[in-house]
C-alpha cells in the first residue's frame, strides 16, 4: 500500500469530510455518484438535481401557481451542461450565469398562450432550501477516455458541482496539490468538471491555498480569516474531539453555507476571460464597508470612510465587487455608484477593468457628459474624473439621494481642494468610501477625518507576509571620504605667490570649481568601490538581483555593460517635451516678466522635469530677494537658478551655454 495516499486519506482527506458533514453537507458515496451520472465524463448529479429544479421552480399566471414541464426541466439540465466549444473559462462563465441569474423557458398557459417564465437553478434568496452534498474519491474520465483523475473531495449544491479538494499528505507541498488541480483543468484532462467549480482548495492539512477556475499558480491564495468571532464560534462547537488544523480554519472560511453563498454570488468575477475570486482582505474590506454603510445619521445620510489597501493588493478589483455587492444587496434602495480619480490613466484604467464585468458602466467623457449622466438616472456606475465635477457645479446640477456610493481612487489626493467641494455639491448626501494605497502617516489622517472613519486596512507587511507582493528592502550606505584642505590650501599659496590680489581672486573662483569637480570624481571613485564590494560580499549569487540607475551613462566604461543582463533606457525629454514641463510646472500665479523666455530655456538646457522644477523654485526665491525685481521673476533669475543647478550636479558649463543671455549671468 502506499503510505503516501494512506497518510493523505487519513491526515487530511478523512478529517475534511467529517468536518463538512459537521457543517451540513450531506455524505454521498462515489457508487451513489456515478449511478446518477451517466458516465464517468459526466459530472452533474441528476437525481437530485432534477428533484431542486422541481421543488424550487414554480410561475404564476392568471393567479395560480404551476409547475414547469417535465421537458422543460430536462432541458435547462441539458442546458447547464454547456459545451467546452469556447474555452474552460467562456465555458465557466455562461454556467456562472446560469447559476447566478436561471434561464427563462416558455410555458404554454391559457388559451394555447406561450410565456416565458425564468427558472433557477439555486436559490439564493432562501438559502436552506438548497440541497448541499459532499463526495469522495470523484472517478472522472477525459472526453477522449486517456486520462483519469480522481479529486479527492468535490463539494455540490443542489447536485452541481461548486467546489474540488485536493488533499495531500502532511510532509507533501500543498504546491503539489495546486499542481495537480491546474492540471486536471487542460483541455486534455477533466475540463467539464470545472466548468462547474467556483472555488478550489490545495491542502496537506498544515498549508492551504485557494483559487476559482483557471487560476495561474502565482495567484493561488492564502485565506485568513479576520472575523474572530464567526471562526471560534465554530471551532467550538465541531472541533470538540481534536486540535484544529489549518485546513479546518480554512473550510470553515470558505465551505460554511452562508460563506459559500456570500463568496459565490458576489465575490467570483470575469475580468477580460480570466476567472477571479477574492482575496481574504477584499471580502472583508467589503463586508466592514457594508456594515459602515448600513450605518446612518439623524438625517438618514449614510457612514461614510477609507479604506488603506497597499499598491498591489487589488484595490481596483475590490471596487468592482464592491460596485457589484451595492448593486445586488441594495438593489430595493436604486442604488448609483460613482467612481472619481484625479487622473486620466486611472480613470480609463478603472473604467476598463469595470468594462471587463457585467457592470459596464458608463464613463464621463466631459463635464457635460457627467450632468448628463448625473440628470439621467440610467447609468447603475459611472466613472469620471473629480475635474469634471466644475462643470457640473457650474451648470448647478445636484443630486440629494440617499443612496449615491461615491468610491474614491487614491482619495489622499482627491478629496481636497475647490474639486473635492463641487464634487460634494453636486452630491451633497452621497455616501463618501475613500481607497488609498498611500499609508496614512500623521498628516494623511486628516483624509481618514474627512471620510468618517478608517473602514479597513491591509499593509505592506501584510501584503508581503501573504506573498501577493515583493518585499522592499532598503539598507542606507554611507562612504566617507576625507580631503586634505591644508595641503591643497598650502601648495595654492605657493603656486600664486607672485600673482596680483584680483589675479589670485580670479584663480582661486575657478580653483574652488576644479577642487570641487576633483572631489566629486574621488568620491564616485569610493562609491562606485562601495557599491562593487557590498554586491560581490553581500549579494552575489544569492538569487538577489542587482539594479544600478544612473544619468550620466556615457560616464560609464562600455566594458561594464557586458555584465549586465538587462539595460534599460529613458530617453531625456526633447525640447517640444521641455517647454510643456516649464509651462506646466511654473506656477500660473506667477508673474512673470516679459524679458522670460521659455522656448529658449526649454531649447537650450538639456534638463529632466526634477531640474526644471528646481530652476523654478530656485528663481522663485531669487526674484523675492532681488530689489530691482519689482515683485516679479525675470529671465536673470532663472539663468542664475540653471547655473546653481548646474553647479550642483557637478556639470560643466560655458559662456557660450548661456548666449546670448549670458551677461545676466556671467
Amino acid at each position: 500500500m502506499n503510505k503516501d495516499i494512506y497518510l493523505e486519506s487519513n491526515a487530511s482527506q478523512q478529517p475534511a469530510i467529517e468536518l463538512l458533514q459537521k457543517l451540513g453537507y450531506t455524505y454521498i458515496s462515489p457508487e451513489d455518484c456515478e449511478k446518477q451520472r451517466g458516465s464517468k465524463y459526466h459530472v452533474l448529479l441528476k437525481d437530485i438535481l432534477r428533484g431542486q429544479l422541481r421543488k424550487l421552480n414554480r410561475y404564476t399566471y392568471a393567479g395560480a401557481v404551476n409547475e414547469f414541464s417535465a421537458a422543460n426541466i430536462e432541458r435547462a439540465m441539458d442546458e447547464l451542461d454547456e459545451p467546452l466549444t469556447d474555452g474552460l473559462v467562456r465555458t465557466s462563465e455562461k454556467v456562472y450565469d446560469a447559476l447566478l441569474m436561471g434561464k427563462s423557458y416558455p410555458e404554454t398557459v391559457g388559451n394555447g398562450k406561450s410565456l416565458s417564465f425564468n427558472l433557477k437553478y439555486i436559490d439564493w434568496d432562501n438559502w436552506d432550501n438548497n440541497l448541499f452534498h459532499v463526495t469522495e474519491e470523484y472517478a472522472v474520465e477525459s472526453q477522449d477516455k486517456q486520462h483519469n483523475a480522481r479529486p479527492d473531495i468535490v463539494l455540490f449544491i443542489n447536485g452541481i458541482p461548486f467546489a474540488v479538494i485536493e488533499c495531500k499528505a502532511p510532509h507533501i507541498s500543498e504546491e503539489q496539490a495546486v499542481e495537480q488541480m491546474i492540471r486536471n483543468q487542460q483541455a486534455d484532462y477533466i475540463p467539464q468538471l470545472f466548468k462547474y467549480a467556483q472555488i478550489v482548495m490545495a491542502t496537506n492539512k498544515n498549508a492551504v491555498k485557494y483559487a476559482t477556475t483557471g487560476t495561474p499558480k502565482k495567484f493561488w491564495n492564502v485565506w485568513k480569516e479576520e472575523n474572530d468571532t464567526f471562526l471560534n464560534a465554530a471551532l467550538a462547537k465541531h472541533m470538540v474531539d481534536r486540535v484544529p488544523t489549518e485546513q479546518d480554519r480554512n473550510i470553515i472560511s470558505l465551505f460554511s453555507k452562508e460563506r459559500v453563498k456570500e463568496l459565490v454570488r458576489y465575490f467570483v468575477l470575469f475580468d477580460a476571460n480570466v476567472k477571479k475570486i477574492c482575496r481574504y482582505q477584499q471580502f472583508f474590506a467589503i463586508n466592514e464597508i457594508i456594515k459602515t454603510i448600513e450605518q446612518k445619521d439623524a438625517k438618514g445620510n449614510r457612514q461614510s470612510g477609507v479604506i488603506w489597501h497597499t499598491q498591489g493588493s487589488g484595490k481596483s478589483l475590490t471596487m468592482v465587487m464592491l460596485a457589484k455587492y451595492i448593486l445586488m444587496e441594495l438593489a430595493s434602495c436604486n442604488p448609483r455608484v460613482v467612481i472619481v480619480t484625479d487622473r486620466k490613466e486611472l480613470d480609463g484604467q478603472i473604467a476598463s477593468t469595470f468594462s471587463h464585468t457585467r457592470l459596464n458602466p458608463a464613463r464621463a467623457t466631459s463635464g457635460r457628459h457627467l450632468v448628463e449622466l448625473v440628470k439621467s438616472g440610467k447609468a447603475d456606475v459611472i466613472t469620471t474624473i473629480i475635474n469634471k465635477f466644475n462643470t457640473a457645479e457650474r451648470l448647478d446640477t445636484k443630486n440629494y439621494s440617499k443612496d449615491v456610493f461615491v468610491l474614491i481612487d487614491e482619495s489622499h489626493r482627491s478629496n481636497y481642494g475647490s474639486m473635492a467641494s463641487k464634487m460634494r455639491t453636486v452630491f451633497p448626501n452621497a455616501c463618501y468610501i475613500g481607497f488609498t494605497g498611500t499609508p496614512l502617516m500623521k498628516r494623511e489622517k486628516n483624509t481618514m477625518a474627512r471620510f468618517g472613519k478608517l473602514i479597513h486596512k491591509y499593509t505592506i507587511q501584510d501584503g508581503v507576509e501573504d506573498g501577493a507582493i515583493v518585499p522592499l528592502i532598503y539598507e542606507g550606505r554611507f562612504v566617507d571620504q576625507k580631503v586634505d584642505e591644508e595641503n591643497i590650501d598650502m601648495w595654492f599659496k605657493q603656486t600664486t605667490k607672485r600673482l596680483t590680489d584680483p589675479q589670485k581672486e580670479d584663480l582661486r573662483q575657478k580653483w574652488s570649481s576644479i577642487r570641487r569637480l576633483t572631489s566629486t570624481d574621488a568620491r564616485i571613485k569610493r562609491i562606485a568601490l562601495d557599491i562593487n564590494n557590498h554586491f560581490l560580499l553581500g549579494f552575489k549569487d544569492t538569487g538577489f538581483k542587482a539594479m544600478l540607475a544612473t544619468n550620466y551613462k556615457h560616464n560609464i566604461d562600455p566594458a561594464f555593460f557586458r555584465r549586465m543582463k538587462f539595460i534599460v533606457e529613458f530617453q531625456f525629454p526633447d525640447a517640444a517635451t521641455r517647454k510643456v514641463l516649464w509651462n506646466a510646472t511654473i506656477p500660473k500665479s506667477t508673474p512673470l516678466a516679459d524679458d522670460v523666455d521659455i522656448d529658449f530655456l526649454a531649447e537650450r538646457f538639456e534638463f529632466v522635469g526634477g531640474n526644471i522644477k528646481n530652476c523654478i523654485l530656485n528663481a522663485a526665491f531669487l526674484a523675492a530677494a532681488d530689489p530691482d525685481a519689482e515683485g516679479e521673476v525675470h529671465m536673470r533669475h532663472y539663468l542664475q537658478a540653471i547655473k546653481y543647478e548646474f553647479v550642483k550636479t557637478g556639470k560643466v558649463f560655458t559662456r557660450a551655454d548661456f548666449e546670448p543671455y549670458a551677461h545676466m549671468v556671467l
